[in-house]
C-alpha cells in the first residue's frame, strides 16, 4: 500500500489529536453531567419520598395513637357497659380508621368478649386477621407473645376482594398490672393510600408504589400485583445488578438508588429511589425510566457531536488548503529531485515527501558509487558522471535563493545573498523566507563531505527547516532538524548551521548557532560585533541533543553578514588563507552599503586574493541590513 504525502498525513495526525482530544471532552463531560444530573433527579426523588412518608406516617401515627387510647380506656368503658358507644365515638371523630375490634378474656371464666365497630358502609373491613384459634388459646391461656402494638401484613376483606386492610394491633393490660385483659385491633384502608399515590406525578411515565418488609407489593398501577408478586421474585427484573444488597437495604429499612428493569414499562431500563417508611416495616419506590431521565442530557450532546464532527471536518479542509500552501516549496523540490534520481520503470512506494528526499539520497549515494566504479572503465561513463554532477550543482543552486529578493511589503529589509559553488558539488546552504508577516528566518550552514550525498544532505536540511519553521524559536527549530536528520544518517554526515529568527517590528533576532562560524554585526556608528556564542553540536551527529539560543536587538542600519567556512579558507597561490582577521578588515569597510553592495564587495575581495588559484570549496553569503528604527530611535 503507497504512502501517503507528508500534507495529506501532517493533516491526518492533526485531525486525529482533535478527534481524541474532542471525543475525551465530550466523554468526560457527558459522565460529569450524568453523575449531576442523577445526583440531582436523586434529591427530586427524596424529597418526593419524603412527602409520601409523611402522608402516610401521618395515618400510622394516627392509627398507632388511636390504638394506644383505646388500649388504656378499653376496660373502664367495659365495666361501665359503654365500650361499645365508646367505640362508636372513637370512629366518628378519627377519620383515618376504618373499623375497631376490641378482644377481652373475661378474668374469672377466660371466655372471649368481642366488641366490634366499623363505619358506615364499610362492613367489609375485616383487621382481625390475627384472631386465629391458636392466638385466642394463648390469650386466654396468657402465653400470647404481643407484647407490643404491631402491624399486620396487608390482607383483602373476606366480603370484598377489592377492599385491601391492613391492621394494627395493641395488647390491654390490666391496671397496674402486667396481665394482658385483650388486644385492640384499629383497621384501616390501603385503597385511599393507592389513590393517592397514584395522583403523585413523576414525570411523564414514571411511577411509584409500596412494597412490605417481605416484598410483597401492596401498592402498584397494576391492582392485580398487589400481594401477587414479590420484589425479590427471582423472575422480578426491576434489580438488574447488586440485588442482594438491595434486598438487604430494604428488609433493614434503609434508603438507597439504582439502576434496574421496570417490567410494568414493557423492561425499559430505569431509574429506582427506595425509602421506609417509620414504624411499618414498608418502602416507597420511585421508578423513572432512563430514557426520560437522560432525555434533554442526549439530546444537548447530540447537538454537541454534531458541532463536533463539523468543526473536525472544518479543521481538516482548513488543513489542507495551509498545508499545501506551506509544503508546496518542499513537494516541488521533492518531485524535481526524484526525477532526477528515479529510474523510469521504478514504482515509487510512497508520497511522503521527506520519505522520498530519503529514497532520493539513497538512490544517489548507490547511482554515484556506480559512477566512480565506471568511470574507470569508459569515457561514455565519465561524461555521464560529469552531466549528473552539472544536474546536481543545478538543483543545489534551485534549492538556496538566488539574487536579491523581492520583498516589496517589507521596506525594512534590505536582504542579499550569494552561492558560488566550487567545481565539486559541496554542501553549503542558506535560506531565507518569513514565517509570517512580522517574522524572517535567515540561515546558513555547511555539510560536512562533498558530492551528491553531501548536496542531497543540504536539501534535505533546508526542506527540514521549513517545514519546522512555524514554532518561531531557533533552539527548537534547530532540535527538532537535527533529530529528523539523525534518524537517516548512515553515513554519518553532519551539517554546521546559524539560524536566526528576526522580529522585523522590534528588531530582535533569536538565533541559534550549531558550530557554525561565528556572523558580524557591522553597526550603524561603524563598530564591529562578533555573534561568538555557539550553542551546540553540528546537525545529525546524536539524536536528542539539546539546543540553546541568544537573542539581540538589530538598530537602524545594522548590517548582519553571515557566512561559510570558504570564505575564510580560500587560498592563495602561496596556499595561504583568506582568514578571519582579513574578512573582519573587509566588512568594517562596508558602512553605508546596501546588503548587495556589501556582498558583492566581499565576493570581489575574495577572488582578488584567489588570483589564479582554484576555488576549492563553496562561497555562501549572505548580508541583511535592518532598515526599521526601534522605539528608542524612534
Amino acid at each position: 500500500m503507497k504512502q501517503r504525502g507528508i500534507s495529506y498525513l501532517l493533516n491526518s495526525q492533526i485531525t486525529t489529536i482533535a478527534i481524541v482530544i474532542i471525543a475525551s471532552i465530550v466523554y468526560i463531560n457527558y459522565h460529569l453531567s450524568k453523575e449531576v444530573l442523577v445526583k440531582k433527579i436523586e434529591d427530586g426523588a427524596v424529597n418526593q419520598s419524603n412527602m409520601v412518608i409523611s402522608r402516610i406516617s401521618r395515618v400510622s401515627v394516627g392509627t398507632e395513637e388511636i390504638a394506644r387510647n383505646v388500649s388504656a380506656q378499653a376496660l373502664y368503658y367495659y365495666r361501665n357497659n359503654d365500650l361499645d358507644l365508646f367505640l362508636r365515638q372513637v370512629l366518628k371523630s378519627n377519620s383515618i380508621i376504618e373499623c375497631i375490634h376490641v378482644q377481652l378474656i373475661e378474668k374469672s371464666t377466660k371466655h372471649l368478649l368481642s366488641f366490634f365497630s366499623s363505619k358506615e358502609g364499610q362492613d367489609s373491613c375485616n383487621p382481625d386477621s390475627l384472631a386465629t384459634d391458636q392466638f385466642i388459646r394463648d390469650l386466654k391461656s396468657g402465653n400470647t407473645k404481643l407484647s407490643q402494638g404491631v402491624w399486620t401484613s396487608p390482607s383483602y376483606s373476606k366480603t370484598d376482594s377489592s377492599h385491601l386492610f391492613v391492621s394494627y394491633k395493641l395488647p390491654i393490660y390490666y391496671p397496674e398490672s402486667n396481665q394482658i385483659a385483650g388486644v385492640v385491633s384499629c383497621g384501616i384502608s390501603l385503597n385511599a393510600m393507592k389513590q393517592m399515590l397514584s395522583k403523585i406525578r413523576i414525570g411523564e411515565k414514571g411511577y411509584i408504589f409500596m412494597v412490605d418488609q417481605l416484598g410483597n407489593y401492596i401498592s402498584h398501577p397494576r391492582s392485580d400485583w398487589i400481594l401477587q408478586h414479590n420484589i425479590f421474585e427471582k423472575t422480578s427484573t426491576i434489580f438488574k445488578a447488586n440485588s442482594q444488597e438491595i434486598e438487604s437495604e430494604i428488609k433493614q429499612g434503609r434508603s438507597g438508588a439504582g439502576f434496574g428493569i421496570s417490567e410494568y414499562l414493557n423492561n425499559q431500563a430505569a431509574w429506582f429511589y427506595h425509602a421506609p417508611i417509620t414504624n411499618s416495616g414498608w418502602s416507597v419506590i420511585i421508578v423513572i425510566p432512563e430514557q426520560e431521565l437522560f432525555k434533554e442530557l442526549h439530546e444537548i450532546f447530540l447537538k454537541i457531536i454534531v458541532v463536533s464532527v463539523f468543526g473536525i471536518l472544518l479543521l481538516f479542509l482548513i488543513n489542507i488548503i495551509v498545508f499545501k500552501k506551506m509544503l508546496g516549496p518542499l513537494v516541488r523540490i521533492t518531485h524535481a529531485i526524484q526525477l532526477f534520481t528515479s529510474s523510469a520503470d521504478r514504482e515509487q512506494e510512497s508520497k511522503n515527501e521527506i520519505m522520498m528526499l530519503v529514497n532520493s539520497l539513497e538512490d544517489w549515494q548507490e547511482k554515484y558509487g556506480l559512477l566512480i566504479k565506471d568511470q574507470k572503465k569508459t569515457a561514455s561513463d565519465k561524461i555521464k558522471f560529469e552531466k549528473d554532477l552539472k544536474s546536481a550543482q543545478e538543483i543545489q543552486l534551485n534549492i538556496v535563493p538566488s539574487g536579491k529578493p523581492t520583498f516589496l511589503e517589507y521596506p525594512e529589509i534590505d536582504l542579499y545573498a550569494m552561492l558560488k559553488p566550487a567545481e565539486t558539488i559541496g554542501g553549503d546552504l542558506y535560506d531565507y523566507f518569513f514565517i509570517d508577516k512580522n517574522h524572517l528566518l535567515v540561515a546558513i550552514g555547511d555539510v560536512s563531505g562533498k558530492g551528491i550525498p553531501a548536496s542531497l544532505f543540504m536539501a534535505i536540511t533546508s526542506t527540514l527547516i521549513k517545514t519546522h519553521a512555524k514554532i518561531l524559536s531557533s533552539k527548537d527549530i534547530v532540535r527538532r532538524v537535527n533529530n529528523e536528520l539523525s534518524d537517516r544518517n548512515s553515513n554519518q554526515y553532519f551539517v554546521t548551521l546559524f539560524l536566526g529568527i528576526l522580529d522585523i517590528r522590534s528588531g530582535l533576532l533569536d538565533y541559534c548557532n550549531a558550530a557554525h562560524n561565528f556572523p558580524y554585526i557591522l553597526h550603524a556608528d561603524g563598530t564591529l560585533q562578533t555573534l561568538s556564542k555557539s550553542h551546540g553540536l553540528p546537525l545529525g551527529i546524536y539524536k536528542d541533543k539539546k539546543y540553546k539560543s541568544s537573542s539581540i536587538e538589530l538598530r537602524m542600519n545594522d548590517l548582519l553578514i553571515l557566512y561559510t567556512d570558504g570564505v575564510i579558507d580560500s587560498r592563495d597561490s602561496n596556499k595561504k588563507h583568506y582568514g578571519t582577521h582579513r574578512l573582519e578588515n573587509n566588512i568594517q569597510n562596508l558602512t553605508d552599503l546596501t546588503a548587495e553592495e556589501a556582498v558583492e564587495r566581499l565576493v570581489k575581495s575574495i577572488l582578488i586574493f584567489e588570483g589564479q588559484s582554484n576555488q576549492a570549496d563553496d562561497i555562501s553569503l549572505l548580508a541583511l541590513k535592518y532598515l526599521n528604527k526601534t522605539e528608542d530611535q524612534a
